[in-house]
């Protein structure tokens, strides 16, 4: 089976300020909030650089990721996927935000990720649904 090393960005404008965005996403565990139509439940275990989450996925299957990464100054966060049920492997996943004017500021979502080759379009699609879902509902 041949892989391909994808990277994948999406970006949006979120209604909320800088630091409020930061402290949903350094939380690590809240993320059913941002992707309620396909997480069922998040449990968390720590918190900070290290910290593991196990993601349930609404009809079966869990996903487990680590916080790798936390830079305040640059407001970027970075994990990595340690198991899926998808055909996903070596997935890191990059939070970066870049504070507006007024109450706004700016959420860019990179994943880079390795996929089969026949399986990469496919797969890049759920991955950029996922993308732009969770960036859709980070000021709810």
């Amino acid at each position: 089976m041949s892989k391909v090393k994808v990277s994948q960005t999406s970006e949006a404008i979120v209604n909320l300020d800088a630091d409020k965005v930061w402290k949903k996403l350094i939380d690590f565990g809240a993320t059913e909030k941002f992707v309620p139509d396909l997480i069922e439940k998040v449990i968390l275990e720590g918190n900070g650089v290290g910290a593991l989450r196990t993601i349930y996925i609404k009809g079966g299957g869990e996903i487990l990721e680590r916080l790798t990464s936390i830079n305040r100054n640059k407001l970027e966060m970075k994990f990595i996927i340690l198991s899926t049920p998808m055909p996903v492997y070596n997935y890191e996943g990059i939070f970066q935000i870049d504070p507006k004017d007024g109450d706004k500021c700016s959420v860019k979502f990179e994943s880079i990720y390795e996929v089969a080759i026949q399986e990469r379009e496919e797969i890049n699609t759920v991955i950029k649904n996922f993308q732009e879902t969770f960036l859709s509902n980070l000021d709810k």
